[in-house]
């Protein structure tokens, strides 16, 4: 363990001596990278780590892939060893400059005629595009654009503040597509794409399908919004002076069970909220709020989530074990920080195995390797997770996007270099006491 987290572990052991709600409900376990993936930015467009997402080879597992987001950068596409297979720059139009923001994977798409491929789904927040790439893994250059792009906008229009009717919503405000994750109904067999709107308290639904041609059409098919006030705090006032008063009711993190269609959503002030894809059915809040702020009325000190949950994802384990995973990111740096320790820069763990209420786990903090030189993760914005075993990671992995690579004296607000940190997962599992479950002969997502 190291110092920083000695520190961390510290701290919280103060705190659950004056709160014994955590100190049943709550640890924090420290695990180290085995490795890392190359520096970003590494190109013209100020690239910077976002969001992974595994994509598993058919025949040979040693050609997995991980496929992760670098915002104004465009695509990174990384083998097992954190090595670069492919960088695809962002899209640029008369309208302005793609941002790749948030990206899943989804196999066996169907094309117009009956033959099937592997998509990568990734939201162009800059362009405002649900972005539709092809997965060839025996190629050099595995990812392909097959966006239809006449479909145009994914939020050509955005909520009234006053709540009126939506109003227009030029693409230079970046109320644009944010958050994306997939989901298969099982029903029909249709592919959707679940996008958030940036800034706003909304989320779309988009079914995917194949045109003649080969390229791929998105269509909103459903509009979910949720309150702009929680516990009494209007989400839509801002404060550039003091940050605990500066608020957002935007979602982001999201990940669609695929046992049952329930969307896991992270409401990146409030909470996680759950949402049944299969029914319809909006709850009236999240199953699990963040701490708020204590500057405000919606101030929930027993929370394991700082002031802001970032990245969702799920672990399926044998039978119906599975357990949610979301990114505590919080703001502890910068000159805008309002830190809430020890709970910034943590991982929470739910166990969602049954249909009842997530129950909270833990927590787990990705601290430095000091042996491999690879440093802490600060403030991820989106991890993945995997519990089969593959070449050179026989108890699964687990991957996470760090904001702040080789800055961990420094965390201006403005990091320098950010990049990916590749965890054994039995080092996660084994954190935890009882220990998480290890399933790496489950959980091929083909």
């Amino acid at each position: 363990m190291t110092a920083r987290l000695v520190l961390a572990t510290a701290s919280l052991a103060a705190l659950l001596a004056t709160s014994p709600a955590l100190a049943q409900e709550a640890v924090i376990g420290g695990v180290a990278p085995t490795l890392e993936t190359p520096n970003l930015p590494d190109n013209d467009y100020d690239s910077d780590a976002d969001d992974p997402a595994f994509w598993v080879h058919p025949t040979d597992l040693a050609r997995t892939l991980v496929i992760a987001s670098a915002k104004n950068g465009g695509i990174r596409v990384y083998d097992l060893q954190g090595n670069t297979i492919q960088t695809l720059d962002p899209q640029s139009t008369d309208s302005g400059e793609g941002r790749i923001n948030n990206i899943d994977v989804a196999y066996g798409f169907a094309l117009a005629d009956g033959s099937t491929i592997d998509v990568a789904v990734a939201s162009d927040r800059g362009l405002d595009i649900v972005r539709i790439f092809r997965i060839d893994g025996d190629s050099a250059a595995p990812l392909t654009d097959v966006t239809d792009l006449s479909v145009g906008r994914a939020f050509p229009m955005r909520p009234d503040p006053a709540e009126g009717p939506d109003i227009d919503n030029p693409l230079d405000d970046q109320h644009t597509v944010y958050g994306m994750g997939l989901w298969r109904n099982p029903a029909d067999g249709v592919l959707y794409a679940v996008g958030t709107q940036r800034t706003d308290n909304r989320l779309g639904v988009f079914s995917l399908a194949a045109n003649p041609d080969g390229t791929v059409k998105s269509t909103m098919v459903r509009d979910i919004r949720v309150p702009d006030v929680h516990a009494g705090q209007d989400l839509r006032i801002e404060n550039e002076d003091d940050p605990l008063m500066d608020w957002n009711p935007q979602f982001e993190g999201v990940v669609v069970d695929k046992r049952n269609g329930v969307l896991y959503a992270g409401e990146e002030m409030v909470g996680i909220w759950r949402f049944d894809l299969t029914t319809g059915d909006t709850p009236d809040g999240p199953f699990y709020e963040t701490r708020g702020s204590t500057a405000s009325s919606f101030n929930n000190p027993d929370s394991t989530i700082a002031r802001d949950v970032e990245g969702l994802t799920i672990y399926y384990g044998e039978g119906e074990t599975a357990y949610l995973i979301a990114s505590s990111q919080g703001s502890a740096h910068g000159d805008d920080a309002h830190p809430d320790a020890p709970w910034d820069d943590t991982f929470v763990v739910f166990d969602i195995s049954t249909g009842d209420e997530p129950r909270l786990l833990g927590s787990f903090r990705v601290g430095a390797n000091e042996a491999a030189g690879i440093d802490a993760v600060q403030e991820s914005d989106g991890a993945d997770v995997i519990p089969l075993a593959l070449p050179g990671w026989p108890n699964g992995l687990f991957v996470t996007q760090d904001g702040y690579n080789d800055d961990l004296d420094g965390l201006s607000g403005e990091p320098e270099a950010s990049n990916f940190k590749f965890v054994d997962w039995a080092l996660i599992a084994n954190a935890f006491s009882p220990p998480l479950a290890i399933a790496p002969t489950v959980g091929n997502p083909r």
